[in-house]
């Protein structure tokens, strides 16, 4: 689907609401982008906070005679809260551009707006982003007890099934998993004792896929790299346990009057560079129902 041109000379100045087809088409796009999106459960938010009960236990199921009462269930909920916090994302483009350019310029924005949004929102549910305004994240709320370090096992095949068996052991599976692409090396190589390789490439819509262990697998440059030497982490989370809040609606502004920070580089005035700002806010909430749904392994080598 076409992405309408941000060229028209109809939208005023101070705001344009993206058009319907076009906010979810990149949605879409951020969410087939951003590995912990992909490996998430959505959940459509009208409001900025939505609140969910999430049955616990109390229903079960009756052997009944043909004119007998069945028993009464007294199920037990668990409520969890879905916070919607803003993200934006800001791209200036000079005016000559705008006015000489004969091509669409969405479509060209609309990739550098798509990554950026998936880059920010990998590193901060994953919990490498210190401006985080979400309590829990995939590797700061993994429980001790589902941690494990590079080596405990005899390779890193060993270590996966450890962290896969930690999840069963708590009534969950890995039905996904995100590491660094520089652990595609190390899984390789790796294989069962029928021989057959653990580490699988596959094309599913035309798109490269990956699984090891059988658990379906994402790769992001976003997972941190620390320590000497390099090492990195690999989570793995049960999906219908990370939720995602989906607050509709893509926005976007444009200024030429602004003045943009760029950290220790100067100020650009957008109106004394002939400049054009576009602004995109999108708002979207976070929560994990039960950490023990969500392990890692820690300190995996990539050197």
């Amino acid at each position: 689907m076409a992405i309408p041109s941000m060229n028209q000379s109809t939208s005023a100045a101070g705001g344009i609401f993206v058009p319907v087809e076009t906010s979810k088409e990149l949605n879409m796009l951020i969410r087939d982008t951003s590995c912990v999106l992909q490996l998430a459960k959505h959940i459509p938010m009208k409001r900025r906070q939505l609140t969910r009960r999430l049955q616990s236990d109390g229903v079960e199921g009756y052997w009944v005679d043909a004119m007998a009462t069945k028993t009464k269930d007294a199920p037990s909920f668990a409520p969890y809260t879905l916070t919607a916090e803003k993200l934006a994302v800001i791209i200036a483009l000079e005016d000559q551009l705008l006015e000489d350019s004969d091509t669409d310029l969405a479509s060209v924005i609309r990739e550098d707006v798509v990554k950026a949004f998936a880059e920010m929102i990998d590193r901060t549910l994953m919990g490498y982003d210190l401006t985080t305004p979400f309590a829990q994240s995939l590797s700061g709320s993994t429980p001790a007890g589902n941690i494990v370090p590079f080596g405990t096992g005899a390779d890193l095949a060993a270590d996966f099934s450890l962290a896969i068996s930690r999840l069963e052991a708590n009534g969950f599976e890995a039905t996904g998993a995100i590491a660094h692409p520089r652990v595609k090396h190390l899984m390789r190589n790796l294989r069962d004792a029928n021989n057959q390789p653990l580490f699988v490439e596959y094309l599913q819509n035309e798109v490269k896929r990956y699984s090891f262990w059988g658990v379906p697998m994402c790769f992001t440059r976003q997972v941190q790299e620390a320590g000497s030497p390099l090492a990195s982490e690999i989570l793995l989370l049960y999906k219908p346990y990370s939720i995602v809040g989906d607050r509709v609606g893509l926005q976007v502004s444009k200024s030429s009057e602004a003045t943009l920070t760029q950290g220790t580089e100067p100020d650009i005035n957008l109106w004394e560079t002939d400049m054009t700002a576009f602004r995109f806010v999108t708002r979207m909430g976070w929560v994990i129902k039960d950490t023990d749904s969500i392990s890692k392994i820690t300190g995996v080598v990539l050197e």
